[in-house]
């Protein structure tokens, strides 16, 4: 018994040998937002890695000039809120005195009917100017509101016309210039490879205790652990379970093809 034993041990240590493509840690399918022509397509960034530089512009110069209308507006109309302000506490001190006069003289015998009545039109009137200014001050508050979100959206719309790819790598280029695209055209693709992933499909068996396994990459022991496991069977392959393992800053070129154990 104890040599029938013996017999299956090395055969229970043995682990399942997987072959695993190296991916970038993230792909990104770069998606215009705007419609518009494009005027830049740099092909010349691709295989490249991302910086501050533009890879596609699409055309954005009737946008940027009515921003600049509308920061002008915007201007006026601040100055036009601030001596609308200035004019109301005129006015209000006009409506003080006109108001004040009139109750100190309504009551008097001494002054007749028709004067009553003038006095008490004037103060109708400074009353009414003191509102009408009130008025104005609201209306240019709206006005203002509603500037200052068109250069909110147009800054935002101008921002999304100006693709960059910063610390990404550049892919492809799927536009070029002359093209007119409209939101959800694909404009280039790109991929972030500060790190690598493994995606294996293991069985329930290698799917147990596995922080407490070593994981082999081409026959040699590494310390990295399977870093995510889909705890549900995987639809294409059944009955087996999703697991992926992050390589930091991998040496390997992508898309290798790399044997895998886990132990």
């Amino acid at each position: 018994m104890r040599n029938i034993l013996f017999l299956f041990l090395p055969m229970l240590l043995v682990a399942q040998v997987h072959y695993a493509k190296l991916e970038p840690f993230e792909t990104y399918i770069i998606k215009s937002a705007v419609s518009g022509q494009v005027v830049k397509a740099d092909e010349s960034q691709e295989g490249k890695l991302g910086s501050e530089n533009l890879i596609v512009q699409i055309d954005d110069k009737v946008d940027k000039a009515q921003y600049k209308a509308l920061q002008r507006t915007l201007t006026v109309l601040k100055e036009s809120l601030e001596l609308t302000k200035e004019m109301l506490k005129n006015s209000e001190a006009v409506f003080k005195r006109d108001f004040d006069y009139y109750n100190r003289i309504k009551d008097l015998k001494t002054k007749s009917k028709t004067e009553k009545d003038r006095i008490y039109t004037t103060m109708i009137a400074s009353k009414n100017q003191v509102l009408n200014f009130k008025q104005n001050i609201a209306n240019l508050n709206k006005q203002i509101t509603d500037t200052e979100y068109q250069l909110v959206r147009l800054k935002d719309i101008i921002e999304k016309k100006a693709i960059k790819a910063k610390n990404l790598y550049i892919y492809k280029v799927e536009v070029k210039k002359g093209d007119y695209v409209n939101p959800g055209s694909i404009l280039l693709k790109a991929m972030d490879l500060s790190k690598g992933r493994l995606t294996l499909y293991i069985d329930s068996d290698e799917a147990k205790d596995l922080s407490k396994r070593k994981v082999y990459i081409n026959n040699k022991q590494t310390d990295y652990k399977v870093n995510k496991l889909i705890r549900v069977a995987d639809e294409t392959h059944i009955s087996a379970y999703r697991a992926e393992i992050i390589i930091d800053n991998p040496d390997n070129l992508f898309s290798k093809l790399l044997k895998v154990e886990i132990k």
